[in-house]
């Protein structure tokens, strides 16, 4: 792998499974010098704690800490561990839900759920890697996850479309607010992506197939490819990118 996170500190929450794991592994992957994994529990799938551990067996630094990123003092104590290394320099707001009921209907209080993790939660992370970065100087990097839902609506998505929309919206603002602080900030928004969520995830597992069939590329994509899109958007080879929303999607919306 290439080392264009040479010497960076990575912070990534929902990192216990899927792309969020990915991220986390493929940062190590590249070069940082130490990486957090950060979920709200373990889980049944991968895991945080076999997470740091894969990091750490390919000799990069690593911790699993436990942090809800919907309550704002969670995320601040989530970054204030990277204190050990030194600090954040890349932070990606990863963590994210999905709903087995969505659309028009959407009930009330699983909206309020969802938003408070996919919208406020990235917020709060995003905030508290800031807060941090500027007070020691560094221009570091945050890097928000949307979705090609975020780009384009369907109505089996409309609330987590919504929440996603957000956080694209929130990239650019971030990026005007921070960036005279040299804290850049941007979005992933992942198309089609094999993880497990896509595979059990109510109508998106039924359609996942149909957008396979339509994407130029005619796959789907792999979690290690936002891993790598990611590591870009962390590294100084994007030092003049800010405010992007990044598709990764295999062209799928790039065709009618």
């Amino acid at each position: 792998m290439s080392n264009i996170l040479n010497s960076k500190v990575v912070v990534v929450t929902g990192a216990s499974s899927g792309i969020g794991r990915a991220i986390a592994l493929r940062a190590a992957e590249h070069g940082a010098r130490a990486v957090i994994v950060s979920d709200v529990t373990e889980t049944p799938r991968e895991g945080g704690e076999p997470t740091a551990a894969a990091i750490a067996a390919l000799g990069v630094a690593s911790r699993f800490v436990r942090a809800d990123v919907s309550q704002r003092a969670e995320n601040d104590a989530l970054v204030a561990a990277s204190e050990e290394f030194g600090g954040v320099d890349v932070f990606i707001a990863n963590a994210g839900i999905t709903l087995r009921t969505d659309g028009a209907d959407v009930p009330e209080e699983d909206y309020r759920r969802l938003m408070a993790v996919n919208l406020d939660g990235v917020l709060f992370g995003a905030q508290a890697a800031a807060n941090q970065m500027r007070a020691k100087g560094k221009a570091g990097s945050i890097v928000l996850m949307a979705s090609m839902g975020g780009i384009a609506g369907a109505g089996i998505t409309v609330a987590y479309s919504t929440s996603k929309g957000g956080v694209v919206l929130m990239a650019k603002s971030l990026a005007d607010a921070l960036g005279p602080d040299g804290i850049r900030v941007n979005a992933v928004a992942p198309g089609t992506i094999d993880t497990v969520l896509l595979r059990t995830a109510p109508g998106i597992a039924e359609a996942s197939e149909g957008f396979r069939q339509r994407t130029p590329l005619r796959r789907l994509g792999q979690p290690s490819e936002i891993g790598d899109a990611v590591a870009y958007l962390g590294s100084d080879l994007s030092s003049y990118v800010t405010g992007h929303a990044l598709l990764v999607d295999g062209g799928l919306l790039a065709t009618i």
